[in-house]
């Protein structure tokens, strides 16, 4: 059986799948809080009953181990590599949070290949009946793993932040990933700013560009204030939710994760990984 032959295979499989919510968190450049967003959700997920996978895909620059406060013992590269089956390299972190970390420092898993995405895809595909909400954890910019992963979730968290550099770049991470990997909507959260008024005049500035010039839907989910509290965290390698919950930036997490999850998702969406096949089938027939 040739690869086309397994990747249609696999699609109608997981087509018959029961639904699971698939979100990406990017952001057009780094340092905007992205891993701290997708972590705490990740948590705060867990908490009120569901079963969340955490797959780190800044790969070569991950840190979502850091902030969930895990030392895995494996990583990604080690199950592309082979070495290692995928039960072997989730971990688990707070609330039973599960995670699928990535390396530090490997050139070589900055951009994968179609044959390390076919592994990873067909690992994945194997448990997806075992979670409830697979948050991915892009890296920033718009390089090929991140038009890969952020391509293949059902939606999108842009983190972004006031400043007008973070704002440009959102802008090309909207157009290209609208463009070129198909993400139709983005829930904008805006870190850090001091009020929500504040977020909304900056998610402004973005929709300003966004709306005139793409097709798009970009929405304004929240804001995560300057908090103190949020680098104690990080510095105790304990996600700020869990250490300091009444902070508020935690309070600002729960807002975020109410209006995330609680809400019904899109009337379009459809669930289960099958989306990261389609992304592979739509390279393979690219290439």
């Amino acid at each position: 059986m040739d690869q086309a032959d397994t990747l249609r295979k696999q699609v109608n499989h997981a087509a018959a799948a029961p639904p699971l919510r698939v979100i990406a968190t990017t952001s057009g450049k780094g340092g905007v809080g992205k891993t701290h967003v997708a972590c705490n959700l990740a948590v705060l997920a867990a908490r009120s009953g569901r079963r969340v996978l955490v797959i780190d895909a800044d790969l070569g620059l991950a840190n979502a181990d850091i902030v969930l406060g895990i030392a895995p013992h494996y990583h990604l590269g080690h199950l592309l590599e082979g070495t290692v089956p995928l039960e072997g390299v989730l971990a688990e972190g707070p609330e039973g949070v599960r995670i699928l970390a990535a390396s530090t420092g490997v050139q070589e898993l900055t951009q994968l290949d179609d044959t390390q995405k076919l592994r990873l895809v067909t690992a994945l595909d194997e448990i997806e009946d075992r979670f409830d909400l697979v948050l991915i954890d892009c890296g920033a910019g718009i390089g090929d793993n991140v038009l890969f992963f952020a391509g293949a979730a059902q939606e999108a968290l842009l983190v972004i932040s006031p400043e007008p550099t973070s704002l440009t770049d959102a802008y090309a991470a909207v157009k290209v990933l609208s463009q070129q990997a198909g993400v139709e909507r983005f829930a904008v959260v805006v870190n850090p700013v001091p009020t929500e008024a504040h977020g909304r005049e900056v998610f402004g500035k973005l929709t300003q560009v966004t709306d005139r010039f793409l097709t798009a839907r970009v929405s304004f989910l929240g804001h995560v204030p300057r908090d103190e509290n949020l680098q104690r965290a990080l510095m105790a390698q304990r996600p700020v939710v869990d250490l300091f919950p009444r902070s508020p930036s935690s309070r600002a997490f729960q807002d975020l994760s109410k209006r995330l999850f609680d809400r019904p998702p899109p009337p379009s969406l459809q669930g289960g990984l099958k989306f990261l096949w389609q992304r592979l089938q739509r390279e393979t027939a690219r290439a």
